[in-house]
Protein backbone atom coordinates (compact mmCIF):
# COMPACT_ATOMS: atom_id res chain seq x y z
CA UNK A 1 0.00 0.00 0.00
CA UNK A 2 1.34 3.49 -1.29
CA UNK A 3 0.94 5.71 1.68
CA UNK A 4 2.02 9.00 2.50
CA UNK A 5 2.12 10.86 6.29
CA UNK A 6 1.45 15.05 5.63
CA UNK A 7 2.40 16.64 9.45
CA UNK A 8 1.90 20.20 9.27
CA UNK A 9 5.02 21.99 11.45
CA UNK A 10 4.93 25.91 12.69
CA UNK A 11 7.78 26.98 15.07
CA UNK A 12 7.92 23.30 16.87
CA UNK A 13 11.65 23.31 17.74
CA UNK A 14 10.45 21.90 21.51
CA UNK A 15 8.83 19.33 20.46
CA UNK A 16 9.88 17.98 16.47
CA UNK A 17 12.82 16.18 17.55
CA UNK A 18 10.73 13.76 19.65
CA UNK A 19 8.03 13.57 17.46
CA UNK A 20 10.40 11.88 14.58
CA UNK A 21 12.16 10.22 16.62
CA UNK A 22 8.72 8.25 18.07
CA UNK A 23 8.31 7.45 14.50
CA UNK A 24 8.93 3.70 13.39
CA UNK A 25 11.94 3.45 11.28
CA UNK A 26 9.38 1.73 8.51
CA UNK A 27 7.40 5.22 8.31
CA UNK A 28 9.71 7.73 7.90
CA UNK A 29 10.16 7.43 4.46
CA UNK A 30 6.67 8.11 3.74
CA UNK A 31 6.71 11.20 6.28
CA UNK A 32 6.08 14.79 4.63
CA UNK A 33 6.35 17.63 6.84
CA UNK A 34 4.69 21.18 6.08
CA UNK A 35 6.62 24.23 7.57
CA UNK A 36 4.07 26.88 7.69
CA UNK A 37 6.80 29.64 7.70
CA UNK A 38 8.61 29.11 11.01
CA UNK A 39 10.76 31.62 12.18
CA UNK A 40 12.30 29.29 14.74
CA UNK A 41 15.10 26.72 14.80
CA UNK A 42 12.14 24.15 13.34
CA UNK A 43 13.84 23.75 9.72
CA UNK A 44 17.27 23.40 11.18
CA UNK A 45 16.84 20.24 13.44
CA UNK A 46 15.00 18.49 10.76
CA UNK A 47 17.55 19.31 8.06
CA UNK A 48 20.83 18.50 10.35
CA UNK A 49 19.39 15.35 12.07
CA UNK A 50 16.66 14.09 9.54
CA UNK A 51 18.46 14.64 6.33
CA UNK A 52 16.12 12.08 4.00
CA UNK A 53 12.74 13.11 5.26
CA UNK A 54 10.66 15.29 3.04
CA UNK A 55 10.65 19.09 3.73
CA UNK A 56 8.50 21.56 2.50
CA UNK A 57 8.10 24.60 3.47
CA UNK A 58 5.92 28.03 3.00
CA UNK A 59 7.90 31.45 2.40
CA UNK A 60 4.97 32.89 4.66
CA UNK A 61 2.43 31.66 7.18
CA UNK A 62 -0.62 30.55 5.49
CA UNK A 63 -2.32 28.15 7.85
CA UNK A 64 -2.77 24.71 8.91
CA UNK A 65 -5.63 23.94 6.22
CA UNK A 66 -3.12 25.80 3.37
CA UNK A 67 -0.26 22.95 4.59
CA UNK A 68 -2.62 20.21 4.43
CA UNK A 69 -3.59 20.74 1.12
CA UNK A 70 0.39 21.26 -0.16
CA UNK A 71 1.21 18.02 1.46
CA UNK A 72 -1.81 16.27 0.05
CA UNK A 73 -1.17 17.66 -3.73
CA UNK A 74 2.42 16.50 -3.06
CA UNK A 75 1.22 12.73 -1.65
CA UNK A 76 -0.73 12.47 -5.06
CA UNK A 77 2.26 13.94 -7.20
CA UNK A 78 4.09 10.81 -5.64
CA UNK A 79 0.95 8.42 -6.54
CA UNK A 80 0.19 7.99 -2.57
CA UNK A 81 -3.14 5.57 -2.30
CA UNK A 82 -3.76 6.68 1.28
CA UNK A 83 -2.82 10.08 2.65
CA UNK A 84 -2.69 10.30 6.87
CA UNK A 85 -2.35 13.59 7.86
CA UNK A 86 -1.63 14.18 11.89
CA UNK A 87 -0.18 17.11 14.18
CA UNK A 88 3.27 17.17 15.05
CA UNK A 89 2.98 18.61 18.30
CA UNK A 90 3.50 15.30 20.03
CA UNK A 91 -0.51 15.13 20.33
CA UNK A 92 -0.57 12.14 18.39
CA UNK A 93 0.95 8.82 18.45
CA UNK A 94 2.90 7.88 15.63
CA UNK A 95 2.39 3.84 17.00
CA UNK A 96 -1.71 4.76 15.15
CA UNK A 97 -0.49 4.71 12.14
CA UNK A 98 -0.61 1.31 10.95
CA UNK A 99 -3.94 1.49 13.05
CA UNK A 100 -5.24 4.01 10.17
CA UNK A 101 -3.65 1.85 7.50
CA UNK A 102 -5.27 -1.51 8.79
CA UNK A 103 -8.90 -0.26 8.24
CA UNK A 104 -8.37 0.08 4.36
CA UNK A 105 -6.54 -3.01 4.49
CA UNK A 106 -9.75 -4.97 5.92
CA UNK A 107 -12.49 -2.74 4.57
CA UNK A 108 -11.76 -1.84 1.24
CA UNK A 109 -15.43 0.33 0.64
CA UNK A 110 -13.68 2.70 3.39
CA UNK A 111 -12.58 6.27 1.70
CA UNK A 112 -12.00 7.60 5.23
CA UNK A 113 -11.00 6.90 8.38
CA UNK A 114 -11.61 9.32 11.47
CA UNK A 115 -9.90 9.42 14.95
CA UNK A 116 -11.89 10.00 17.75
CA UNK A 117 -9.94 10.99 21.19
CA UNK A 118 -10.83 9.38 24.63
CA UNK A 119 -12.13 11.60 26.86
CA UNK A 120 -9.84 12.18 29.42
CA UNK A 121 -8.39 14.28 32.45
CA UNK A 122 -5.97 15.99 30.17
CA UNK A 123 -8.57 17.27 27.97
CA UNK A 124 -9.52 20.56 29.30
CA UNK A 125 -12.84 21.59 30.10
CA UNK A 126 -13.22 24.09 27.28
CA UNK A 127 -12.03 21.94 24.70
CA UNK A 128 -14.56 19.40 25.96
CA UNK A 129 -17.65 21.55 25.76
CA UNK A 130 -16.12 23.24 22.41
CA UNK A 131 -15.32 20.23 20.64
CA UNK A 132 -18.82 18.39 21.56
CA UNK A 133 -21.06 21.68 20.72
CA UNK A 134 -19.07 21.32 17.06
CA UNK A 135 -19.39 17.54 16.68
CA UNK A 136 -23.13 17.32 17.58
CA UNK A 137 -23.96 20.99 15.67
CA UNK A 138 -22.42 19.18 12.50
CA UNK A 139 -24.13 16.06 13.48
CA UNK A 140 -27.19 16.87 13.12
CA UNK A 141 -27.07 19.81 10.53
CA UNK A 142 -25.32 17.25 7.81
CA UNK A 143 -26.57 13.38 9.08
CA UNK A 144 -22.69 12.31 9.28
CA UNK A 145 -22.18 11.27 12.62
CA UNK A 146 -18.54 11.86 13.65
CA UNK A 147 -17.53 11.48 17.47
CA UNK A 148 -15.04 13.76 17.20
CA UNK A 149 -15.09 16.65 14.44
CA UNK A 150 -12.07 18.33 15.62
CA UNK A 151 -9.60 15.68 15.37
CA UNK A 152 -7.03 16.17 12.68
CA UNK A 153 -5.35 12.69 12.90
CA UNK A 154 -7.35 10.92 9.89
CA UNK A 155 -6.63 8.84 6.95
CA UNK A 156 -8.60 9.03 3.28
CA UNK A 157 -8.25 7.43 0.16
CA UNK A 158 -6.29 9.86 -2.60
CA UNK A 159 -8.78 9.69 -5.03
CA UNK A 160 -11.29 11.69 -2.94
CA UNK A 161 -8.94 14.45 -2.48
CA UNK A 162 -10.89 16.76 -4.48
CA UNK A 163 -14.50 15.86 -2.77
CA UNK A 164 -13.48 16.99 0.51
CA UNK A 165 -11.12 19.46 -0.52
CA UNK A 166 -11.17 21.98 1.87
CA UNK A 167 -11.01 26.15 1.59
CA UNK A 168 -9.98 27.02 5.38
CA UNK A 169 -6.68 27.53 6.47
CA UNK A 170 -7.26 27.70 10.33
CA UNK A 171 -9.24 25.50 12.93
CA UNK A 172 -12.10 24.82 10.73
CA UNK A 173 -10.12 22.79 8.34
CA UNK A 174 -11.52 19.56 10.06
CA UNK A 175 -15.10 20.42 9.72
CA UNK A 176 -15.06 21.31 6.48
CA UNK A 177 -13.47 17.97 5.53
CA UNK A 178 -16.29 16.35 7.09
CA UNK A 179 -18.90 18.36 5.86
CA UNK A 180 -17.63 17.94 1.87
CA UNK A 181 -17.38 14.29 2.93
CA UNK A 182 -20.93 14.36 4.09
CA UNK A 183 -22.28 16.35 1.05
CA UNK A 184 -20.97 12.99 -0.98
CA UNK A 185 -21.99 10.73 1.14
CA UNK A 186 -17.99 8.97 1.79
CA UNK A 187 -18.22 5.75 3.61
CA UNK A 188 -16.16 6.29 6.62
CA UNK A 189 -14.63 4.65 9.77
CA UNK A 190 -13.47 5.61 13.33
CA UNK A 191 -10.80 4.54 15.60
CA UNK A 192 -10.24 5.98 18.67
CA UNK A 193 -7.07 7.28 20.01
CA UNK A 194 -5.60 9.13 22.98
CA UNK A 195 -6.37 12.18 23.98
CA UNK A 196 -2.78 14.00 24.91
CA UNK A 197 -2.84 17.46 25.72
CA UNK A 198 1.00 18.65 26.11
CA UNK A 199 -0.19 22.47 26.86
CA UNK A 200 -3.15 23.40 27.45
CA UNK A 201 -3.42 27.10 25.86
CA UNK A 202 -2.82 25.44 22.45
CA UNK A 203 -5.31 24.70 20.32
CA UNK A 204 -8.56 26.36 19.98
CA UNK A 205 -9.64 29.31 21.85
CA UNK A 206 -13.71 30.17 22.06
CA UNK A 207 -13.27 32.46 19.68
CA UNK A 208 -12.04 30.14 17.20
CA UNK A 209 -14.89 27.57 18.20
CA UNK A 210 -17.50 30.58 17.35
CA UNK A 211 -16.05 31.40 14.29
CA UNK A 212 -16.14 27.69 13.49
CA UNK A 213 -20.06 27.05 14.11
CA UNK A 214 -20.79 30.63 12.70
CA UNK A 215 -18.66 28.62 9.50
CA UNK A 216 -21.06 25.45 9.97
CA UNK A 217 -24.07 27.27 9.44
CA UNK A 218 -22.80 29.15 6.35
CA UNK A 219 -22.23 25.94 4.97
CA UNK A 220 -24.74 24.40 5.77
CA UNK A 221 -27.18 27.30 3.87
CA UNK A 222 -24.27 26.93 0.98
CA UNK A 223 -25.60 23.18 0.90
CA UNK A 224 -28.62 23.58 0.40
CA UNK A 225 -28.20 25.69 -3.21
CA UNK A 226 -26.23 22.63 -4.44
Amino acid sequence: MNYRIIAPVYNEEKYIKAFLDSFPEKHLTSLILVDDGSIDKTEQIVKENYPKIAYLKHKINLGKGKSLETGSLKAIEQKADIIIVMDSDMQHKTEDIDRFLDVFQKNPDTKIVFGARKIGKTMPLIAFIGNKMISVITNLLFHYFVNDTQCGFRAFKSDIFNKIRWNSHGYSVETEMIINAAFHKLKYQEITIETIYLEKYKGMNVFDGMTVLFKILGWRISKLFK
